[in-house]
């Protein structure tokens, strides 16, 4: 289930008559959302296959869905809530993370080379693998989540911390 909250509507005005398809796989920096009228208080319920291409989608709820492989670069999930997702080997280098929640996430083999997980509650999340260069996770919760599964280097940590155990 992929939800945006109201804000989005307020930051993408409503469109009508004019909205055409989405198109995959188009930058990940581009949003367009084709809303009816809808009031403010409303959540809107967003495509799976669209939030690929989000690049924003800041304060979404967002829960058992799979992007393993998908190319997510500098997609923001700030604010977002996220469960029991699959990003495993996805390319997310540059994501935002800041202040979301995520539970039951897997990144296992994920590109996240400068992604930023500052004030981030991480529980349950799986980083083996993951490419962690240059990730920043200042201030963030980490509840059974190891970020040492992952390749660290210039890596900060919640302890504000650098890690450079992984540099060749």
């Amino acid at each position: 289930m992929i939800v945006a909250r109201s804000h989005l509507i307020e930051k993408y005005p409503v469109m009508t008559n004019s909205c055409r398809p989405f198109v995959k796989r188009v930058a990940a920096a581009s949003l367009l959302l084709c809303f009816a009228t809808v009031s403010n208080a409303q959540q809107v319920e967003l495509d799976i296959d669209n939030v690929r291409t989000l690049g924003d989608c800041e304060d979404c709820v967002i829960t058992d869905q799979d992007f393993a492989g998908d190319m997510l670069m500098g997609i923001n999930f700030t604010d977002a809530e996220l469960s029991d997702i699959a990003f495993d080997g996805a390319s997310m280098g540059i994501a935002v993370f800041d202040g979301a929640v995520l539970t039951g996430v897997s990144f296992e083999g994920a590109g996240l080379r400068g992604a930023s997980f500052v004030g981030t509650r991480l529980t349950g999340v799986s980083f083996a693998g993951a490419d962690l260069r240059g990730a920043v996770f200042e201030g963030a919760i980490l509840d059974d989540t190891d970020l040492q599964a992952g390749d660290l280097c210039s890596t900060q940590l919640p302890e504000d911390v650098m890690d450079n155990s992984d540099c060749d």
